[in-house]
């Protein structure tokens, strides 16, 4: 019987029926347990989107009046604490109806005294010092009222004349009216500080302090004299100071405006962002409860992620905000969520930012 020796198949044939049969297939698994990995890591759908959050003020006017001080623009920075501008009353009607009917009630007292004896001429020359006290401190706080308005119309007639909108006469006559001013003030509080010496003096030798309680006129004085203090404090400008440290992100007012009580002047926004809020959606796939691990993934390039936990649960269930809604969506509804970021590492997060937040 012949035998017939195989015939040997070239290396070449061989290799080529292995690119041909074997290779595609492989490349195939390889390729898709890649694109599976991918999806898995990046491509994933997120089971919430959320927003970065950070601390912002809303600086809101303490009374009724007139802004002033307030050269602050949007972009600036600025440090907790640190003084915005002033509010200059502008509704003085109430203040000078108050000063006239103190004025009126000092005339009554004044007219209440009598000369009978040496230690009651002394006791009585306290009291006219005093009323004389409180009429210069009425007639201090009525110069302060004018000087307010008057420095609001020379801060504005010095934005005026800058941009050439009003000649330099207009504006030296504002700035000396304002200066007149400066020096009725200087030397009501001279004469304020004078009487307040001589005041002392009197009361060392009359005993003031302990008979005060028990004297009609000196208690009748003292009770005007608060409410001198008073009204002074009510002409005085309110402080506006920054609450937070951060950026200004909008401003509604500025210096020469008229605001009313409680209306926001400028808002202010922190750069350093606290935590994330998100929103999970209906119907929810797992119980939402405080400790649950997440995974928060960035959009920025390299789709860098961290791990965290939310800390708290929303109470009920609202609208999402339009920009996290998914897309083609017209109404969504979510609870939220507050995620912490105390876990980050080195990864930067901008207040605002979008991110993906994935329950593990």
């Amino acid at each position: 019987m012949n035998r017939y020796e195989p015939i040997p198949i070239p290396l070449k044939q061989r290799l080529r029926e292995l690119r041909v049969k074997v290779l595609p297939l492989a490349v195939f698994l390889l390729c898709g347990l890649i694109v599976a990995s991918l999806w898995n890591e990046k491509v994933s759908s997120p089971g919430m989107i959320g927003k970065v959050v950070a601390d912002s003020s809303r600086v809101a006017s303490p009374d009724n009046g007139i802004l002033a001080n307030f050269y602050y623009k949007t972009f600036d920075y600025v440090e907790q604490g640190e003084l915005l501008g002033q509010v200059h009353r502008a509704d003085t009607l109430l203040l000078n109806a108050m000063i006239d009917e103190i004025r009126s009630e000092i005339d009554l007292i004044s007219e209440s005294l009598d000369l009978t004896s040496g230690e009651q001429r002394t006791r009585i020359n306290l009291e006219e010092l005093k009323i004389e006290m409180i009429n210069t401190r009425i007639a201090l706080a009525e110069t302060e009222l004018i000087r307010h308005r008057s420095r609001s119309e020379f801060d504005r007639a010095s934005e005026l004349w800058q941009r050439e909108l009003i000649s330099e006469m207009e504006y030296e006559s504002a700035e000396t009216e304002l200066e007149l001013l400066n020096v009725q003030v200087r030397e009501y509080e001279e004469l304020v500080g004078y009487l307040s010496e001589r005041i002392e003096e009197l009361e060392e030798f009359t005993g003031y302090r302990t008979r005060a309680d028990r004297d009609p006129v000196l208690a009748a004085i003292k009770i005007q004299e608060q409410r001198v203090a008073r009204i002074i404090a009510e002409v005085a400008p309110k402080p506006v100071y920054a609450s937070i440290s951060g950026v200004i992100s909008h401003v509604n007012y500025q210096t020469g405006d008229y605001v009313r009580a409680g209306e926001e002047i400028m808002k202010i926004e922190s750069r350093e962002p606290a935590y994330i809020v998100g929103y999970l959606r209906q119907p929810f796939s797992i119980d939402p409860a405080s400790g649950l691990e997440v995974e928060i993934r960035t959009r920025k390039p390299g789709r860098a992620f961290f791990l965290s936990r939310v800390e708290e649960i929303g109470a009920q269930i609202r609208t999402i905000e339009p920009h996290l809604q998914r897309p083609g969506s017209m109404y969504e509804t979510g609870l939220p969520v507050k995620i912490s970021i105390a876990e980050r590492g080195d990864i930067r997060l901008i207040p605002g930012e979008i991110v993906d937040i994935v329950i593990r």
